[in-house]
């Protein structure tokens, strides 16, 4: 694949986005500034003209209106570094549109696959500066707080990170890599979300080459069943650790300490009675905390539906589920449907993690909504010519009109 500036621009970025390198950190806002905000920032420069891009759809109307009722909320509640998150996925969102354009299907699988091999050589050279500390990376130990992980959301982004990106590669003679990759790091960071998403991803894989339209539909669901039966009874019997990571009851137990997922979701449903319209992107927690008078350590409620109606007012989450929507129920070919499954497997992880204002989620769906544009101009364009030749065959198809008789004079 021959590099030029597009290219390249496009495996820089995305290497970025899905291999985070933190430049700083606000502990008063608990947020990262990395390496891919800087190019978030200067890369639109370079694709003026591609504003042209931009067309109404449903992700364009979220994008908007949770921008105004930020702006709306910031008169009253003020807004901070996190406030700016709306800047980084409205260029996340726009490059993805450029790069969807600009990209063939050809150049997109071989990016996809270089991603994987940027990702395979940030985790080996991580575990070598590591190497002493290997033991706390990849267990739930909390001394590993300080240590580089693919993604600033730590341990269990970086696992879930890697079940997405093995979707992108299906299909590919990577895929097996990718996807066993992303297992065995989600099992032995005993991580939740990584665990759903890696069995997800063999799960599409497996239906995308299945033989029939139910057998690898019952396979796959017989085999997750007895697994979690055989699972629950060790666990009566043993410890065993990946499945404590599923019990309720370690969330209930860290929801009396006023930490956990559902102390923030509690605290959130608490804001959302005083309003309903939306506190502003970066808001959120800030104030569940001065209602509440608590400290909370995350930065979101680690559920982007509730997040969005905390910030955004129920309004933008009423787009938003109307942009989801419309991604489930588009028909897509190609790349593309590698990507809207890696879109809808971040949509179902993003009721357990994840802040809603990722840039990968963004710049995908940005791809996304770009190859679906691409397509349909492909068909009007074919279908135009199909109306062309039957014209032209009906034509040539026609009687000659009978000759003209000569009339004597």
């Amino acid at each position: 694949m021959q590099i030029n500036k597009t290219r390249a621009l496009a495996i820089t970025l995305m290497a970025m986005i899905f291999v985070q390198i933190p430049l700083g950190h606000s502990s008063t806002s608990k947020t990262h500034i990395n390496v891919y905000h800087l190019l978030l920032l200067a890369m639109p420069v370079l694709y003026i003209p591609a504003v042209r891009y931009l067309k109404l759809n449903p992700a364009t109307a979220f994008l908007a209106t949770l921008t105004a009722t930020s702006m709306a909320a910031a008169a009253t509640y003020g807004g901070g570094l996190r406030s700016t998150l709306i800047v980084f996925i409205a260029a996340s969102y726009f490059l993805g549109l450029v790069f969807g354009h600009k990209l063939a299907e050809f150049e997109l699988r071989k990016i996809f696959i270089w991603m994987l091999g940027c990702c395979i050589t940030f985790i080996i050279l991580r575990d070598i500066a590591y190497a002493n500390a290997l033991g706390s990376i990849y267990t739930r130990s909390e001394t590993a707080s300080s240590v580089l992980y693919m993604s600033t959301g730590g341990r269990n982004i970086e696992a879930s990170l890697l079940a997405l990106l093995s979707i992108l590669l299906i299909g590919t003679r990577a895929y097996p890599i990718a996807a066993g990759i992303a297992f065995l790091t989600s099992a032995t960071m005993l991580s939740r979300a990584g665990l759903i998403g890696a069995a997800i991803s063999i799960f599409i894989a497996s239906w995308q080459l299945r033989k029939t339209k139910h057998y690898y539909f019952y396979t796959f669901f017989c085999t997750a069943m007895v697994v979690l039966v055989i699972g629950l009874i060790l666990s009566q019997v043993i410890d065993v650790p990946v499945l404590d990571r599923f019990n309720l009851q370690a969330e209930t137990q860290l929801e009396h300490k006023n930490v956990g997922r559902l102390a923030l979701w509690t605290n959130a449903g608490i804001a959302l009675k005083q309003n309903l319209l939306g506190y502003g992107v970066g808001n959120g927690v800030p104030i569940m905390e001065q209602i509440s008078g608590l400290t909370f350590v995350e930065n979101n409620v680690h559920n982007i539906y509730l997040q969005f109606l905390l910030e955004g007012g129920v309004q933008s989450l009423v787009l938003f589920l109307v942009m989801c929507g419309h991604i489930f129920f588009s028909k897509t070919e190609g790349q593309n449907r590698n990507i809207k499954a890696f879109l809808l497997l971040y949509l179902i992880l993003a009721f357990i993690e994840f802040s809603g204002y990722e840039a990968y989620f963004w710049f995908f769906v940005g791809m996304f909504y770009a190859r679906q544009q691409v397509r349909h101009k492909r068909l009007v364009a074919e279908a135009g010519e199909r109306t062309r030749a039957r014209r032209a065959w009906m034509r040539s198809k026609s009687p000659l009109p009978p000759p003209e008789t000569a009339h004597a004079r």
